[in-house]
């Protein structure tokens, strides 16, 4: 990427405030790439507001975020019923569909549904993924 693109996108996500929902970030088309540029480590649940599973998982999602906060990891949520273009964009054919974006990489989450299994899942997630970006740039040297 030239390097006036990288200080473009710099710019871009210093400039989007977010709406927090109970330390949720909510996502949309507007702020999205913004939110992948400002947040190091981001786990986003695609939902649909009439889906049971949505609403079952919602008050473990928002106690997940707010434990993960202190980490630096940011959960955010984004409603498929008014972003269909975005939901389409991560190939999102179910709900809730949970996708991790770390470092220009998009993960799958195959973690539990309570609080404690989201906060265990990242967790071990990055701290996983921090142990290959270490063992790829020790392999540079």
């Amino acid at each position: 990427m030239p390097s006036w693109a990288n200080e473009k996108h710099q710019v871009l996500s210093h400039q989007v405030l977010f709406k927090f929902d109970d330390h949720v970030a909510v996502l949309d088309y507007d702020n999205f790439d913004a939110a992948l540029m400002r947040f190091e480590v981001l786990l986003v649940e695609f939902y649909a507001p009439w889906c049971p599973h949505c609403i079952n998982l919602q008050p473990k999602f928002h106690e997940a975020a707010k434990q993960l906060q202190e980490r630096e990891i940011t959960l955010g949520k984004v409603d498929c019923t008014k972003e269909s273009l975005l939901c389409q964009r991560f190939h999102v054919t179910g709900y809730p569909t949970l996708r991790i974006f770390y470092h220009n990489n998009i993960f799958h989450y195959n973690g539990g549904r309570s609080s404690n299994d989201i906060v265990d899942y990242m967790v071990k997630h990055l701290n996983e993924q921090k142990k290959i970006e270490e063992s790829k740039y020790n392999e540079e040297e």
